[in-house]
């Protein structure tokens, strides 16, 4: 025979209940399977799948919402037959080294985008960055009020049910 309290197993503590040593088992084994052991009404140990707090499903959803916002369906951007993406940082360093190229007089640049070398006018080169750095602030904006909706669900349902892949603007693309 085993005895169960609250979390204490074996040994017999004032108040426990007399419980099985197959059923012992079965509790372990069911737990061992992602159920959590708490006791019914009359204080005897069950069973039952874990239920996320709503917190908890918050959070989950908001992690699914980031990768989403991190992933290609949102990064990414096209110059003719080339497609990848420009993080923040390389956006504002192309910017600042595309700007002195104009300022000592040269007309063209090299963008990598991904493996790919593309030489752009300066004008079009800049004109590209500034659209992309338009997009991607779009694309925060959407991800935050997402996140902000999120935040304000009150119920399981609302928060399984929750679209947060709409309302992002459309990818841009530009010809070489």
């Amino acid at each position: 025979m085993k005895y169960w309290k609250q979390g204490f197993y074996d040994t017999y503590q004032e108040g426990a209940i007399e419980i099985t040593e197959k059923y012992w088992k079965e509790l372990l084994d069911g737990q061992s399977a992602g159920l959590i052991i708490v006791e019914n009404e009359k204080g005897y140990p069950i069973l039952k799948e874990y239920e996320p707090t709503l917190l908890e499903l918050k959070a989950q959803k908001i992690a699914e919402l980031q990768a989403y916002d991190s992933s290609e369906s949102v990064n990414s951007f096209s110059i003719g037959n080339v497609s990848g993406w420009l993080n923040k940082s390389t956006r504002v360093g192309l910017m600042n080294s595309i700007s002195i190229e104009r300022e000592s007089g040269r007309s063209e640049t090299t963008i990598w985008l991904n493996d790919a070398k593309l030489v752009l006018s300066i004008e079009k080169a800049i004109d590209m960055l500034q659209q992309i750095e338009l997009y991607a602030l779009a694309c925060y904006n959407t991800t935050q009020g997402h996140i902000n909706a999120i935040n304000q669900l009150e119920t399981k349902e609302e928060i399984e049910a929750y679209n947060f892949k709409t309302g992002y603007p459309g990818k841009l693309s530009f010809f070489g």
